[in-house]
């Protein structure tokens, strides 16, 4: 009986040993060829204040060769059919190596090397994508592109941490607005296009918002997109249903180009992407919505798998199931928010970001901006 009991002891430390030889060979191996991917990094180029300008991992080369091989509809929707604009084209997401940013440890401005490209809107002449440091020390920002040649111009610092799910641009009143929170509510914040304008490249003050409003029936707000003088605000969930809310703004009153509380208070928690009675399969990961003309656009992923983007017409705003959808196309993985524009649709991914890049994913560490109606093949 020892004997025995002395073999299986034998073989419980032998398979420990393999499955620990066997890990450390995964991971040895998943590090030599990341230290790969950093030799073949593009040389890097910063702006005055710091931030890099260059591509995060890929020439454009070696970026388009890996689209064309792991996604090619994509690429031919994105590469071979000719765009209703260049705007957003291509563009090169900056600061993924460094963003200068408040680190709120050190009490001190310092260089972030994690940050986490989350959402995309067009304002007037430029493109702003937002992030948040993927060590969860640094401030959140925001980087201001030109709209036609996606040249970098300055990172905007905000207040706190957000996550800075959803971005977009209220044309009429001239507004940015964000995601974030407030006290323990998912709000809604936004400061105007005049004031980006103005706002010092390389300064380190937060810019101010001009309204700042809680909307409880969203728990944690991780999308929102502008249409119709509303904002439609969304909420990811990863294990059950996400929500989507509209909130209309005031366009006259002393609320001119915001939201009223009334209006918040109209808003309840039961409106959800399916009806709460039907049966859903698309009910989790949802990370943007774009609304362009009579389509409704879902950005859906979590994880290294491939993404997944969802297309709908507008008359099926309450009952967002992918039973309903007009079309499912595999993505990239870790796509963020998107945003439609002038026929394109401008889509953001996070898997540049250092956190997430990884040998075995299709890095995307610039806009991807797809023909909408080469999707439906027109």
């Amino acid at each position: 009986m020892k004997k025995f009991g002395k073999f299986v002891l034998q073989l419980i430390i032998t398979v420990l040993i393999l499955v620990g030889v066997g890990t450390g060979g995964y991971f040895g191996y998943q590090w030599l060829q990341k230290q790969e991917m950093l030799r073949e990094r593009p040389k890097v180029v910063k702006a005055n204040d710091g931030t890099n300008t260059s591509a995060a991992w890929h020439n454009f080369k070696n970026y388009q060769k890996a689209l064309r091989e792991n996604y090619p509809f994509i690429n031919k929707v994105s590469t071979y059919v000719p765009p209703r604009t260049w705007d957003g084209k291509d563009f090169i997401i900056p600061g993924l190596i460094s963003t200068k940013a408040y680190n709120f440890k050190t009490k001190k401005y310092d260089v972030a090397t994690a940050m986490t490209p989350q959402g995309i809107a067009v304002a007037s002449k430029y493109i702003l994508i937002t992030a948040y440091d993927g060590d969860h020390v640094h401030a959140s920002v925001i980087y201001v592109l030109d709209k036609k040649t996606g040249k970098y111009i300055k990172t905007i610092q905000v207040p706190g941490r957000p996550h800075l799910g959803g971005i977009a641009y209220d044309p009429v009143a001239k507004n940015i607005w964000i995601t974030g929170s407030l006290g323990k509510s998912s709000a809604l914040a936004a400061f105007s296009l005049k004031e980006m304008k103005e706002y010092k490249p390389g300064s380190r003050i937060p810019i101010k918002y001009d309204h700042q409003i809680a909307i409880p029936a969203v728990e944690k707000a991780s999308a929102v997109t502008y249409y119709d003088s509303q904002l439609f605000v969304g909420f990811f969930n990863m294990y059950g249903r996400g929500k989507v809310a509209a909130y209309r703004i005031a366009r006259s009153g002393k609320n001119k180009g915001s939201i009223t509380n009334n209006e918040v208070k109209s808003v309840t928690g039961t409106l959800q992407w399916s009806d709460p009675t039907g049966e859903t399969s698309m009910d989790k990961q949802i990370q943007g919505i774009a609304i362009y003309q009579n389509k409704i656009f879902l950005s859906q992923s979590y994880g290294s798998g491939s993404s997944k983007l969802y297309v709908f017409p507008t008359s099926a705003l309450n009952a967002l199931d992918e039973k309903n959808a007009e079309l499912e196309l595999e993505m990239p993985p870790y796509l963020e928010q998107i945003t439609a524009y002038k026929g394109q649709l401008l889509c953001l991914f996070e898997s540049a970001s250092q956190q997430y890049a990884k040998p075995n994913v299709v890095v995307m560490d610039r806009i991807l901006s797809i023909n909408i109606n080469a999707l439906f093949g027109n």
